[in-house]
């Protein structure tokens, strides 16, 4: 007796459900990343500029706080005084160990102001802390003038 195994050719196509899956939760991904980010730069801000100005990547539990000329900090759209700004930053702190904080002070911004930031970023132990600043060719052409910072003398 002789028993015959017939060999099935398995099909070779590529299954488009988790393809469109996953184009669709990148595309969502980008356009949330995009919407956050716009959010961020749409606040009234001259920033100074930098000759050495680079711009760097975002990473996760990154926040801006944002320093206008009057004095007023602003975060994620919503003016805070220091305690709520120590509040925030202890969160970021507690969710995102080693997250950054960005500074994007107006030009024309207090210099206490920025210390009073530091500070709070001291005593929520967040030691990623950076200015922003633009370049003069990104001054230029967002139609900022470019500012020189006074000479010390």
């Amino acid at each position: 007796m002789k028993i015959v195994r017939e060999m099935q050719e398995e099909s070779s196509f590529i299954q488009l459900t988790p393809l469109i899956d996953i184009l669709f939760l990148t595309l969502v991904f980008f356009m949330v990343t995009m919407a956050y980010d716009n959010l961020e730069s749409n606040v009234d801000i001259k920033l100074p500029t930098a000759n050495s100005a680079q711009q760097s990547e975002r990473s996760q539990g990154e926040i801006f706080v944002n320093l206008k000329s009057d004095g007023s900090i602003v975060v994620n759209e919503r003016q805070l005084n220091i305690a709520e700004l120590l509040e925030v930053l202890n969160r970021v702190s507690k969710y995102f160990p080693g997250g950054a904080i960005i500074i994007r002070g107006d030009q024309s911004a207090m210099l206490g102001r920025a210390i009073e930031v530091l500070d709070c970023c001291r005593k929520a132990d967040i030691q990623n802390v950076a200015f922003a600043a633009m370049t003069e060719e990104a001054a230029k052409q967002k139609g900022q003038a470019a500012t020189p910072a006074p000479a010390a003398q």
